[in-house]
């Protein structure tokens, strides 16, 4: 099976119908509405122009995401929130993932890698999701800034990451059941109690604890806050590491990288674009206005296809290839992190484990087999459950 194929199986998995909306909408053109979900956007010119323009597209209203994430998070959750509000809290809080404190975080885990690279040169099999797992959880932990369990550590590790893929999993296209909403209260209350206890007592400096404690917030107030930095963080890495690595080692271009590891930058850059680890988000139009020359009437709602961004053929010729010397359009502007004021917090630190894992990873010097892989299913980040993988013998 293709490399192509492999993460078109990951994608239906994921959200059947919505991939098969995708693949329609990229041939019925720029927006394409569809009645019972809104308005398709596939062009990335115009859905950059939507993500930037703050005020005429709203996060919040009948139909948006934030409607979810408010009634599962609270109403400080970041992503759901608009305007005044969210540009004062964004930029009291930005420098927690600046570029060096981002460098820390992934240095300081740095060990973790080193182990698991030393299991593949020995030849052992590795599940990559596994590992990404407990290694983003740890992340996690340091980027709030308190320490998980000390006799539990790993189990609190996975477990996170557990817990917000099932919250995460309310929070799509849809509105939950009843079920799904008790459910999903109850994980919440499970999740937010690894930092409950230590959130006034024990956060380290320069953590994301710490700064809300600096700011005023109760633990109460800011646990929305945290929440969604530990299912943001541990959700994407946990992808988007095991795709990337299974689209170099499927493609053969992993040979590329040991060859010439500076194209590792490059070839991230290229992972990210193929598998765009969030496939849609959505807006909610505020006012009638235009974009791009599109009337578009108050209390539309916009569906964001961000995979079909990735492949607007106008700024990345020849799309649905995968090109890891591919030289990016710089008006794409990396729209697969979002664009404007809600922007992906989590840029920085992203970037950086990536490149660590990657790095870490040409290091052993083999090349890789995909030994087993198995995709999840329904989750709202398409996503291996397991990939397993393993050294070939040194030629």
């Amino acid at each position: 099976m293709s490399a192509q194929l492999h993460e078109s199986v990951l994608h239906f998995s994921a959200h059947p119908l919505l991939w098969v909306l995708a693949r329609l909408a990229r041939r019925a053109g720029l927006l394409w509405k569809v009645p019972g979900l809104g308005v398709m956007v596939s062009d990335a010119e115009c859905a950059r122009e939507i993500l930037r323009r703050d005020r005429d597209f709203s996060k919040n209203g009948t139909g948006s995401f934030a409607q979810a994430m408010t009634a599962a998070l609270g109403p400080m959750a970041l992503g759901n929130m608009d305007g005044d509000d969210h540009r004062c809290l964004r930029t009291a809080i930005a420098d927690v993932l600046a570029p060096a404190r981002a460098d820390m975080l992934v240095r300081c885990r740095g060990g973790d890698l080193a182990s698991m690279c030393a299991r593949l040169a020995r030849g052992d099999c590795v599940d990559l999701v596994h590992f990404t797992r407990g290694w983003s959880g740890r992340i996690a932990f340091d980027v709030v800034g308190i320490a998980p369990p000390v006799t539990q550590e790993e189990e609190a590790c996975h477990e996170i990451v557990r817990l917000s893929e099932r919250l995460a999993s309310v929070l799509g296209f849809r509105d939950p059941s009843r079920r799904q909403a008790r459910i999903a209260l109850a994980d919440r209350e499970r999740l937010a109690a690894y930092f409950r206890e230590g959130y006034e007592r024990s956060a380290l400096p320069s953590s994301l604890a710490d700064r809300l404690q600096t700011l005023g917030f109760t633990f109460d107030e800011a646990v929305g806050l945290l929440l969604i930095y530990i299912i943001g963080g541990t959700l994407t890495i946990s992808a988007a590491l095991p795709r990337i690595i299974a689209l170099l080692v499927d493609s053969g271009a992993f040979a590329q990288l040991r060859k010439d590891p500076t194209g590792i930058p490059r070839a991230i850059d290229e992972g990210l674009r193929f598998i765009t680890p969030l496939p849609g988000t959505v807006r909610i139009v505020q006012r009638d206005t235009i974009v791009q020359g599109h009337r578009l009437t108050a209390g539309t709602r916009l569906v964001i296809l961000t995979h079909n961004l990735a492949r607007d053929e106008k700024l990345f010729p020849d799309p649905d290839r995968f090109d890891i010397t591919r030289m990016h359009n710089p008006r794409a502007a990396r729209l697969w992190y979002g664009a404007g004021p809600h922007r992906c917090a989590g840029f920085n630190l992203a970037q950086r484990e990536l490149k660590a894992a990657l790095s870490a990873m040409v290091g052993v010097g083999r090349e890789f087999r995909v030994v087993k892989r198995r995709a999840s299913i329904g989750a709202l980040i398409p996503a291996y459950a397991r990939l397993v993988i393993q050294a070939l013998p040194d030629s």
